[in-house]
């Protein structure tokens, strides 16, 4: 896969990951969870894996810890948010660009426009190419930290599953993820766009605060520090509506599809962290449905 292929699909991942905790407004949780990956249990069936990922190339996180190692590699199957194949990372790119002739230079306000086009250039995106961009899209790569490797945690789960001849499954297509956003009016998506430039200059410390929270694998310090973040009482409405299609929405569809699996027994599913905690969490929808979850690392 190159490293542009790498790229496309890191867009969605990171967006759906690590800006979804940034701008997580759900309400704060009252019971700790702590915990990176989880047991499912059900009587009858042999027991699964949930991992919650970060989507990271840090390679503290990376470098999966022996246990997490262990039961990937003697899972009977891996179950990705999204399969991260060149098919998939190909389909997405258009969805990312406005209709001729409407341009981004001519939706947002000058100021804002300029230092989008000053940010994406050091991603090395020409103007020519930011002027063409929706505005979630916008959103979405200016809240990337810089790759340099496009190595992340779960492009290698996914090439790793295939080095090991293990079937691969996804649990969403990247068209249901697209219209997270696509569902957004133009106007929404361009108050989210201004929401998430409040905040440009603060996401290295954003960044790093996240990745120390995840390595303690505390799930609900990670909610509690994300609330801090873009909060705002005059969008607030808007922002609950997007969170709720952006994470409650998804978590009932990863649910469902992840039933097959679970079913068959010995899977390890790794979805990013946000998804786990909460009362709108896998980890409570998972006992819901009668399953024992059990934090092992």
């Amino acid at each position: 896969m190159t490293f542009y292929v790498r790229r496309f699909c890191q867009l969605f991942l990171l967006l759906l990951g690590v800006y979804a905790l940034t701008i997580q407004l759900l309400a704060a949780e009252t019971t700790s969870q702590k915990g990176l990956l989880w047991k499912i249990e059900k009587l009858g069936v042999e027991p699964s894996y949930l991992l919650g990922t970060i989507h990271s190339e840090d390679p503290r996180i990376t470098q999966l810890p022996p246990i997490i190692e262990q039961h990937f590699t003697q899972a009977r199957s891996v179950t990705l948010e999204i399969l991260l194949n060149f098919s998939n990372a190909m389909s997405s790119l258009t969805s990312l660009y406005l209709k001729s002739p409407q341009s981004l230079d001519k939706l947002i306000d000058k100021e804002d426009y300029t230092q989008i086009v000053e940010t994406l250039r050091e991603h090395g995106m020409p103007e020519e190419a930011v002027k063409r961009l929706k505005p979630w899209a916008t959103m979405m790569l200016i809240s990337m930290p810089k790759s340099k490797s496009g190595e992340f945690l779960d492009l290698l789960l996914y090439q790793n599953a295939q080095k090991l001849k293990k079937p691969v499954y996804g649990l969403e297509t990247t068209k249901e993820q697209e219209q997270v956003f696509e569902s957004l009016s133009i106007n929404e998506q361009i108050i989210l766009l201004k929401e998430t430039l409040k905040y440009l200059k603060d996401m290295p410390t954003i960044f790093d605060e996240m990745h120390k929270l995840y390595l303690e694998r505390d799930l609900t310090a990670i909610l509690a520090f994300s609330n801090d973040y873009m909060r705002t009482d005059e969008h607030q409405v808007l922002v609950d509506k997007f969170m709720k299609r952006l994470v409650d929405d998804r978590n009932l569809r990863m649910l469902e599809r992840m039933q097959a699996r679970l079913k068959e027994g010995n899977a390890f599913i790794a979805v990013g962290a946000l998804h786990l905690p909460g009362d709108k969490g896998l980890l409570k929808l998972l006992e819901t449905r009668g399953y024992h979850v059990s934090p092992i690392y």
